[in-house]
């Protein structure tokens, strides 16, 4: 006997495949990002399995915005210690000396 509930990695694939013309006509840099998200998408598939959606794009948005949460966090973070570093006076740090 197969299997009768398709697997999650299989349910992503068939979304993707579902929005092949929509990729299509972006231009060559937006494909690129929108591949991009669909990698997002399949790094969390063992979690994925874990929820019982009647819809497998409920799980590809929720894992995008994971990892677009994630990497805003690490710019906020990285901008943080720039302003920090920037706010400082150049007598403190002899690197901002002019």
């Amino acid at each position: 006997m197969g299997r009768t509930v398709m697997s999650i990695v299989q349910a992503f694939h068939q979304e993707q495949e579902s929005w092949r013309k929509f990729r299509r006509a972006l231009t060559r840099d937006d494909r690129d990002a929108f591949d991009r998200l669909f990698e997002h998408a399949r790094r969390h598939a063992a979690e994925a399995s874990y929820v019982a959606r009647p819809t497998p794009f409920e799980a590809v948005v929720m894992a995008v915005m994971l990892e677009q949460e994630k990497a805003l966090a690490e710019i906020r973070s990285r901008l943080d210690k720039l302003e920090a570093t920037r706010e400082r006076k150049p007598d403190e740090d002899p690197r901002l000396a002019l």
